[in-house]
């Protein structure tokens, strides 16, 4: 779990806490030599040698400019970035994704070999007030780890983000997993957004933030084990007793409704609230889509606490799989990310939403048969669990062919407005046949 801290008093003298920090440093190789060295108790060595081997290891201070510069920093070009105070800011405006990728020092990767006694990291950030959220990397090359934070805190704070708490934006496992990147073999920091979109295909608000003190940490908090889901069978009791009940429909492009002349009216996510309330017979239910055009669940993963930080939804659907085909996933990597992307929402939930993840839907032409594996990968996870249930629309279209399919679709991934009205009756058949059945 990431945890946030508040800013030690001490950053009010940055310039006499720098110096004070750069004389420790320079100094502890020495003692901690002489210690081990000199002293005959070797328990008490050991406890020295110890000590010194668990404190944090900085990474980046961005006290010095002109030297970061001279390593070669690389910028998008629709960003920016300033270094101010001790600190680096980054601003973005709408609607423009980019990042600034910053090289670590080659000095301190050189020989770095004991930060991978770290477990985690941590980071000094002050928001711009805003209800954003920004965008930190850390890795080398195709292993980038990224974290999400809120950008509403103007104050600086400490975030302490376990390893694990830091999911890889392509198919990788956690930083330190055996035959993945260790965490000496950070090399880049990145900051700022890769995405121009966020929910529904809305364009990324402007933004900015600034970041200091970046370290390798050994005593971050392990993440709490995820939370079982809410029981379906309890939103299902809601919606009998007329209850009011919240849908938050995840996905990609598909949920987001990439292609409909007015999505935020024709998504399957909003037409699956107006048939609820018309078939059930009252008002209080919500169904909403957070769907992100070219979202992969790998993405999701990353976007968890963002997606779920300002809501607390009865029932979530996942709807994914159409982009990690694109990029070449094997089921058993699609599992492994849904899977945790499960666990994920239930921790953000605290088990306060029932999860159902939905097959993954057939595209149109080739692509009919070529997401057959992920469907079923959707099946058996939700089986192996027994805490998901598992939303089988795949199994419904699949008998259509291809060649009806595609007269719900107006490309071959993006369904049509009569392709979301489907989608929409699809569910809401699913979900009042077992408020049916229980009445």
């Amino acid at each position: 779990m990431s945890v946030e801290l508040p800013a030690p008093d001490i950053r009010v003298g940055r310039a006499h806490r720098r110096a004070a920090r750069a004389d420790r440093e320079r100094i502890a190789p020495h003692w901690i030599g002489v210690g081990c060295m000199r002293r005959g108790a070797v328990v008490l060595a050991l406890l020295i040698c110890t000590a010194a081997w668990a404190q944090p290891f900085l990474v980046e201070d961005f006290a010095d400019p002109a030297a970061i510069e001279a390593r070669g920093i690389t910028c998008s070009p629709d960003v920016s970035y300033e270094f101010a105070d001790g600190a680096v800011t980054l601003t973005s405006p709408e609607g423009k994704g980019g990042s600034v990728s910053i090289p670590v020092d080659p000095a301190l990767v050189a020989g770095n070999e004991a930060w991978d006694a770290s477990n985690g990291i941590s980071f000094m950030v002050k928001g711009d007030g805003s209800e954003n959220w920004g965008r930190i990397g850390f890795g080398y090359r195709g292993y980038i780890y990224e974290h999400y934070f809120p950008l509403a805190n103007t104050e600086w704070h400490e975030i302490r983000l376990h390893f694990d708490d830091l999911p890889g934006a392509g198919m990788i496992y956690p930083i330190g997993t055996p035959g993945n990147l260790p965490p000496s073999g950070i090399r880049t920091i990145q900051l700022g957004d890769r995405w121009q979109l966020t929910w529904n295909n809305y364009p990324m608000p402007a933004h900015s933030f600034s970041v200091d003190e970046i370290r390798l940490i050994a005593d971050a908090p392990e993440p709490a084990p995820a939370p079982a889901p809410r029981p379906l069978e309890e939103v299902i009791q809601k919606l009998r007793n007329h209850e009011p009940v919240s849908i938050q429909c995840m996905g990609d492009s598909i949920t987001a409704g990439t292609g409909l002349p007015d999505r935020d009216t024709q998504q399957y996510a909003v037409l699956l609230g107006q048939k609820l309330r018309e078939r059930l017979g009252y008002d209080q239910i919500e169904s909403y889509s957070r769907a992100v055009g070219g979202a992969r669940l790998t993405d999701a993963r990353i976007w968890a606490p963002r997606d779920f930080a300002d809501v607390r939804p009865d029932l979530v659907t996942i709807a994914y799989g159409y982009n990690d085909k694109t990029s070449a996933y094997p089921a058993d990597w699609y599992a492994y990310s849904l899977n945790d992307y499960v666990d994920r929402i239930a921790r953000e939930t605290k088990g306060g939403a029932a999860i159902c993840p939905i097959t993954t839907l057939p595209g149109g032409g080739h692509r009919f048969i070529m997401l057959d594996d992920y469907a079923q990968a959707v099946r058996d996870l939700c089986a192996e669990r027994g805490d998901v249930a598992c939303i089988d629309l795949a199994a419904q279209i699949k008998p259509m062919g291809r060649l009806q399919w595609m007269t719900y679709l107006g490309d071959l991934a993006h369904p049509n407005i009569a392709g979301h009205e489907w989608l929409a009756e699809a569910l809401a058949d699913w979900i009042v046949e077992r408020v049916e059945a229980g009445g």
